[in-house]
């Protein structure tokens, strides 16, 4: 498939609300008349994204939940899928059917970023990111750059058609020093003007397929995996500004579905984690970004709290959707409910919130 097929794909998918006003106004008006219609139950679910138990099987205890709690989207991991494609497309359509005859479809994400985080193989498998970098030795960067946007379209295809329509990739950050050692091979290097080129392609052949993109670690990682540590990232306003960099500028050449705070504290904006300070919102919103933010996963060392604490807090502070796994999913449903009881959560926030999600659902196609 040539650039311009690509391409034409991608504007034929997205041109009905990215870079169309009216459009998007369409959209973003059917997501609030859903949205007002949903009862704060509902609501609260949808701005949930769980996983799923078992392989490839819809199981008892997945189904119990997603009755109590139908949230706004469900990750898939590889021990919940086969080498099988159509097992995968199966149960994936039994998933998604599932909650779609509760409320609305939710979003089914994966991490396939490539390399060495990528769940599904077979034909939507994609190389480590960072071997993007290494094929300049032998091509121009044109050449590297129309790759990465034609195979992550291939790949798109590929995982929309078993069910996948939100990809928690691509990592956008510079490889530095710093943050090497945490991200290896799932950067576009160390070059900002390549990483934001390669990061653009990923998410153009990403939208061209039907699959929305998250930009993810903002505004960066540090050395250390937050899964098992407290991660902190002391820069200069100079340095942060070089992190800031190619968030600012994808979002301004691609509009991307979604963006992933990380849980790093940076001293110089506040003393938590980003993912539950308003500062991190602040900084995204002001920067031009009008889509979903996600936080990332409570129940990483570095989100610093447990998991029911943390979502309502990063809720609170501007957060759209945030991780819950299963074996915590009812105890952080009921402690955004109890906070929005008790009214340290508005509803109006939970449903300004639950709105970017269905807003996105419908500019990918998800909600019909």
């Amino acid at each position: 498939m040539n650039r311009i097929l690509i391409c034409f794909l991608g504007a034929f998918l997205l041109s009905s609300a990215y870079g169309n006003p009216a459009a998007e106004a369409k959209f973003r008006l059917r997501a609030a008349q859903i949205a007002d219609s949903m009862n704060i139950k509902t609501l609260a679910a949808q701005v949930i994204l769980t996983a799923a138990e078992g392989k490839a099987t819809l199981t008892e205890r997945t189904r119990n939940l997603l009755t109590d709690i139908p949230a706004g989207g469900i990750v898939l991991f590889g021990y919940n899928l086969t080498q099988n494609p159509e097992e995968n497309r199966i149960f994936i359509e039994k998933l998604s059917g599932f909650v779609n005859g509760i409320t609305l479809p939710p979003f089914i994400a994966s991490d396939q970023e490539g390399g060495s985080v990528q769940r599904i193989k077979g034909k939507a498998a994609l190389p480590p990111p960072l071997s993007y970098w290494e094929r300049l030795k032998n091509n121009s960067t044109d050449t590297v750059i129309y790759a990465v946007e034609q195979e992550a379209n291939l790949a798109g295809q590929e995982l929309r058609r078993i069910g996948i329509t939100l990809n928690l990739a691509p990592v956008v950050e510079i490889l530095t020093a710093n943050n090497k050692a945490f991200l290896k091979d799932r950067s576009y290097g160390p070059d900002k003007a390549f990483a934001v080129e390669a990061s653009a392609a990923f998410i153009r052949g990403m939208g061209s397929s039907g699959i929305a993109s998250t930009l993810k670690h903002f505004p960066g990682s540090s050395a250390v995996d937050p899964h098992y540590h407290k991660t902190v990232m002391a820069v200069s306003e100079a340095e942060l500004e070089i992190l800031l960099g190619p968030f600012r500028e994808l979002i301004r050449k691609e509009m991307p579905a979604s963006i992933m705070v990380s849980h790093i504290i940076i001293p110089s904006w506040d003393s938590i984690p980003l993912t539950r300070s308003p500062i991190a919102v602040k900084y995204l919103r002001e920067m031009g970004f009008t889509g979903m933010i996600i936080a990332d996963d409570f129940a990483m060392v570095a989100a610093g709290v447990s998991p029911e604490v943390g979502v309502v807090e990063a809720l609170a502070a501007g957060v759209d959707m945030i991780i819950a796994w299963p074996k915590d999913l009812q105890k952080i449903y009921t402690a955004i409910l109890v906070a929005l009881e008790k009214g340290t959560l508005s509803t109006e926030r939970v449903k300004e919130a639950a709105k970017q999600v269905i807003y996105q659902k419908i500019r990918y196609g998800v909600v019909k």
